[in-house]
């Protein structure tokens, strides 16, 4: 509930509700206030009337007042049922219709009316606990005020005619309250549509897509404004990334022949340079820097091809064992040089589409990562096996494993740990980026797993996919 409150849409139906529900409150109370008002006035000009026939038949009999004709009428000539008493000073009930009411009651009635001189209005409750509206007056014969006449009648039916009108306005409220609020949930979630449409491009975005746009019909008010500047935005981010991708293709292009040139020179300088040792390791260097700028120049390339969608494998049947022991034969040396070794496992059949080269790449750069990263006198592990409708390759080290800071940036360009930022402890940061898009561009998937002790890579391929995916 928390959650909901805590978004626009939660916060315009509470307000929605909120105001429909003051409105209502203020219309049920108005009407009921209403009804209240028009029953106190209808009791009211009944008893005014009532008292007002009776004391135009008042006479003095021996010094008290009586009405002419005997007892007091005990209903008004419409046949509405009203009890009338007269009231001593005293407090002494001389003459009654009906007795209704307590005699400290009418007592205390008559006393108010003595003393503010003129008409009182009550609410009282009779012998039978039920509610009357009263009304005294004071009553004189000449100058001398000698008693005070009392009328009253049951508002009982009344007040039971206004619960049941609040038993029937508290449901009837209830539910418009409960539409109201369904109807507001649901124009809310229209209004905001284009809104979370936005969130969830925006978070299924990355720099391959930007050719989406945000396709939703929206009036002409500030959502659609808010619609035609993000589909915008993206138009000229989707422009601004296409002229780095050309830019990078094409630098990465030209620089090729140059760099192939320059290593072919030192090369063939390495070759006369003789004894002189010193000679010698300074052309070794700049051969390694040249082997460093051509390797980055072929994978910026690469995901150039890529990033436009031209990563396309040639479709081949690879035999997974056959891979995983020459991948395994090939690295075996260069474990040994730097005090590691590699194993590995495969089933003994089994094929898998892909294009060998790429594929070869992906698991080259990660047996290179491992070895680089793993402990002196452990095993950089690499296995295959079949995996639902497709092959895993896993290659697996027991180093230090990628910091979780680092995670959710470890397949983009030049992301590298902090304790990666020289050449001396990894590449450029475009090889897991660059085996990332192979897996991609075959249709299957790169991802970290952290199985302690070991940290794995591992490379999910189809079996055999209906067609290679862009990258």
């Amino acid at each position: 509930m928390r959650r909901f409150l805590g978004t626009t849409r939660g916060r315009l139906v509470t307000f929605t509700v909120a105001i429909l529900g003051v409105a209502l409150l203020l219309a049920d109370g108005g009407v009921l206030g209403s009804l209240a008002i028009t029953q106190t006035n209808e009791s009211n000009a009944v008893l005014v009337s009532q008292a007002n026939l009776i004391a135009a038949g008042i006479e003095e009999q021996n010094g008290q007042l009586s009405f002419g004709s005997g007892e007091l009428p005990g209903e008004t000539q419409g046949g509405i049922a009203v009890d009338a008493a007269f009231v001593s000073p005293t407090g002494t009930v001389t003459q009654t219709a009906a007795r209704s009411l307590a005699q400290s009651v009418l007592a205390n009635l008559a006393a108010q009316a003595e003393r503010t001189r003129g008409p009182v209005w009550a609410d009282v409750t009779d012998l039978r606990g039920s509610p009357r509206r009263v009304y005294a007056i004071p009553l004189t014969v000449g100058a001398e005020r000698t008693a005070a006449l009392v009328v009253s009648r049951s508002v009982r039916e009344q007040q039971a005619g206004l619960t049941r009108t609040v038993l029937f306005i508290a449901p009837f409220s209830a539910a418009v309250l409960l539409v109201g609020g369904l109807l507001a949930y649901r124009l809310a979630g229209r209004v905001l549509r284009p809104v979370s449409v936005i969130a969830n491009l925006a978070r299924s975005l990355s720099e391959r897509d930007l050719h989406r746009r945000v396709d939703v019909r929206v009036p002409d008010d500030e959502l659609g404004e808010l619609v035609a500047t993000f589909n915008a935005m993206l138009a000229r981010l989707d422009a601004a990334f296409d002229s780095l991708r050309r830019f990078t293709a094409d630098a990465s292009h030209e620089l090729r022949a140059p760099l192939a040139l320059m290593l072919n020179e030192l090369e063939g300088s390495l070759a006369k340079a003789g004894a002189n040792q010193e000679y010698r390791r300074a052309i070794q260097t700049q051969i390694a820097e040249v082997e460093h700028l051509a390797r980055l120049s072929d994978q910026l390339l690469m995901l150039a091809r890529a990033d436009a969608g031209a990563l396309s494998p040639a479709e081949g049947a690879v035999d997974v064992a056959d891979f995983v022991h020459e991948t395994a034969a090939r690295w075996s040396v260069s474990a040994e040089q730097v005090n590691r070794h590699i194993d590995f496992s495969a089933p003994d059949s089994g094929q898998v589409m892909a294009d060998p080269s790429p594929l070869r790449r992906v698991i080259d750069n990660l047996i290179d990562n491992a070895l680089r990263y793993a402990p002196e006198g452990t095993a950089v592990s690499l296995r295959a096996y079949p995996a639902g409708s497709g092959w895993n390759f896993e290659v697996a080290d027991r180093g230090p494993g990628v910091p979780v800071e680092y995670r959710d940036r470890l397949f983009e360009r030049f992301a590298r740990p902090d304790g990666a930022r020289t050449r001396g402890a990894g590449g450029a940061g475009l090889g897991l980026a660059l085996s990332a898009a192979i897996a991609r561009a075959h249709g299957g998937e790169l991802e970290l797993y952290d199985v302690r002790p070991d940290t794995v890579f591992r490379l999910h391929l189809p079996r055999r996919p209906q067609t290679f995916a862009k990258a």
